[in-house]
């Protein structure tokens, strides 16, 4: 935990992919930031995706975790990935009722962070649009709050609300593999180089070391 800055928290968490998606926050617990250290890979499924979309090919070398926010599945790959949650509760005036207005003003708190990094060209996306494989691959679609650059996606975004707060999930990839997730769905032989053209240009790695990252996403949050 380190020291408040601003009105927000900041607290660095390490451990397997599958504990950190199951941490629970405080319902009374202010502004906080989680900057996630994950140890192992995994293919991360969305609350309402069927387990059978995981490959028989997922090994040891990448778990299956379900999360309890919605979407398709994403990779988590230490290095590759940087993975950062925020917690905000009812009583902050970032809280906005409506799930699909909520997470705006983060996606515009990424685009700056991005705009600081020399990353310009980032565009909030302000509604869900699937797409055709966006139920089975997150980086495939497009929902409120998430940056893109051109027609790629630079930072996802999925929400976990209770009554009382809620906890937005993102994620930007670094270095984009997507044959690394390809590999690891099941997807019907006659469909596989459709979603793999979809995903070769689905993500826009961010080429930038995780640190530097984090600070410019602490220095971009509203005060």
């Amino acid at each position: 935990m380190e020291a408040a800055d601003g009105g927000w928290t900041t607290s660095r968490l390490s451990g397997l992919v599958g504990e950190l998606h199951d941490l629970r926050p405080d319902p009374d617990a202010r502004r906080q930031v989680w900057l996630m250290a994950p140890l192992d890979t995994a293919l991360v499924l969305g609350s309402a995706q069927s387990a059978e979309i995981a490959s028989d090919r997922v090994s040891q070398e990448a778990v299956v975790v379900r999360r309890r926010s919605g979407g398709g599945a994403v990779m988590v790959v230490p290095d590759d990935s940087v993975w950062i949650d925020v917690v905000i509760n009812r009583a902050d005036p970032l809280w906005d009722d409506d799930v699909n207005r909520a997470p705006i003003w983060l996606g515009q708190v990424w685009a700056k962070a991005l705009a600081s990094l020399g990353l310009a060209h980032g565009e909030v996306f302000d509604r869900y649009q699937p797409g055709r494989w966006g139920r089975v691959a997150c980086f495939a679609s497009w929902g409120p709050g998430e940056v893109r650059v051109g027609e790629a996606k630079a930072v996802g975004i999925s929400q976990r609300r209770t009554q009382n707060v809620a906890r937005f999930q993102t994620l930007l990839y670094r270095c984009w593999a997507p044959e690394t997730l390809l590999a690891r769905l099941s997807i019907p032989p006659e469909q596989s180089d459709d979603l793999a053209e979809t995903l070769a240009a689905a993500a826009y790695p961010v080429n930038a070391h995780p640190d530097e990252i984090h600070a410019a996403f602490l220095n971009a949050l509203p005060q």
